[in-house]
């Protein structure tokens, strides 16, 4: 058996590595990580060109807009959504966000705090 320092360095070298996405005929690379931005507390969704790939602005516009679409239809299930995070330096990466008050939901609902009609409190 694996000691837990072992297992979390595969972990985190499995994030940095990123996973090989083909989308509308670009390569990209995709990264999950968390935010360090303390005002933008979440996870951070990017999908990163190779960098000879130039995408153009209106091309990554609606690639942006396709992958939101598919990524909030893939988190449904779970009651998360994705946001484009359009301030990145690095304007080539076509980045998404979830906020940490999602995942907060999420764990308040299965410890029972949250009305599984979606109703907080008693709010409609």
């Amino acid at each position: 058996m694996k000691d837990n320092k072992t297992i979390m360095e595969q972990i985190e070298s499995i994030l940095t590595e990123g996973v090989g996405v083909n989308f509308k005929g670009h390569k990209l690379k995709l990264n999950v990580g968390v935010n360090e931005d303390p005002n933008k507390k979440g996870i951070k969704v990017q999908f990163i060109p190779e960098q000879d790939d130039i995408i153009p602005p209106t091309e990554r516009n609606d690639m942006a807009i396709d992958l939101e679409e598919r990524l909030n239809a893939g988190l449904d299930k779970w009651e998360l959504k994705v946001e484009r995070d359009r301030n990145l330096k690095d304007k080539r990466i076509i980045a998404f966000f979830i906020y940490i008050e999602h995942l907060d939901r999420i764990i308040r609902k299965a410890l029972g705090a949250v009305p599984s009609t979606g109703q907080e409190d008693g709010e409609l």
